[in-house]
């Protein structure tokens, strides 16, 4: 029903523009606020946005404008928004229309250029202090194979000639499992928790089971930041975005709290 509505309503065949700006429903011409009201909407779109510019593309958005009235009227005149099935489809939508309308009001304040820099340099902060570690890893199929390589490891075997020989992960097998520096957030978790149990030159005594397989991890070296950061010219606008985030989801946190949300 619902892709029916949306194929209804960008339907170019079912009501004429009048002009490029001008949209007639029965005669009427749509309010301009109504017009303005929903491309202002579109333009939040980044790839409507691009668009509005094609003639052909704004035309069809000022034909689903159209529908989108025609179809107002059709329901006013049948008396829609009296009828039972009206109130029971209101009820099922009206927690998105409120969380939309709160959460507007909430991130309302605009995001000035002296909070993107303070975020900027607290993130840039926050890498200069960041665990750094250069890791290498065997990566094999079975406990069977891994537990093999361990013991050839507890006899004096050389760690990156058993990459080399074992190692299904093809990034790194031929560099005797060598991955590089990383502060672990890239890893899985069961991964990245494992680094953190090993002293420089370790490796592990149990294989670590991930969803790639078993891993034997090694330690090369650990070090406090070293890791390249971007400008803050580069990153402004993704950091802006990431405080508006950050800004949405306390929201929704403070309303679960608030409300005493639980699953049991």
């Amino acid at each position: 029903m619902k892709k029916l509505v949306q194929a209804l309503l960008l339907s170019s065949a079912l009501i004429g523009v009048a002009s490029a700006d001008t949209v007639f429903v029965d005669g009427k011409p749509v309010p301009q606020s109504v017009i303005d009201q929903a491309m202002a909407q579109l333009k939040k779109n980044p790839m409507a946005a691009q668009q509005m510019t094609n003639p052909q593309f704004k035309q069809e958005m000022l034909q689903s404008i159209g529908m989108q009235q025609a179809i107002l009227a059709e329901g006013n005149a049948q008396s829609l928004d009296k009828s039972p099935a009206y109130q029971a489809k209101l009820n099922e939508i009206k927690p998105m229309l409120y969380a939309q309308i709160l959460q507007e009001k909430a991130t309302a304040q605009p995001i000035t250029d002296a909070q993107v820099k303070a975020k900027y340099d607290e993130l840039k902060k926050a890498a200069a202090n960041q665990q750094q570690y250069d890791v290498s890893h065997i990566l094999v199929k079975d406990q069977k194979t891994a537990n093999d390589i361990e013991a050839q490891l507890k006899k004096g075997a050389k760690f990156a000639d058993l990459a080399k020989k074992y190692s299904i992960d093809p990034g790194s097998k031929a560099n005797g499992g060598e991955l590089g520096w990383s502060d672990g957030s890239n890893y899985v978790p069961e991964f990245t928790s494992a680094i953190k149990t090993l002293k420089k030159g370790q490796y592990t005594t149990t294989p670590v089971k991930s969803q790639f397989g078993f891993h034997i991890i090694k330690l090369n070296d650990v070090k406090t930041g070293g890791a390249d950061f971007p400008a803050f010219d580069k990153v402004k606008d993704q950091i802006k975005q990431q405080i508006q985030m950050d800004r949405t989801k306390a929201f929704f946190d403070g309303i679960k709290s608030k409300h005493n949300v639980q699953v049991k």
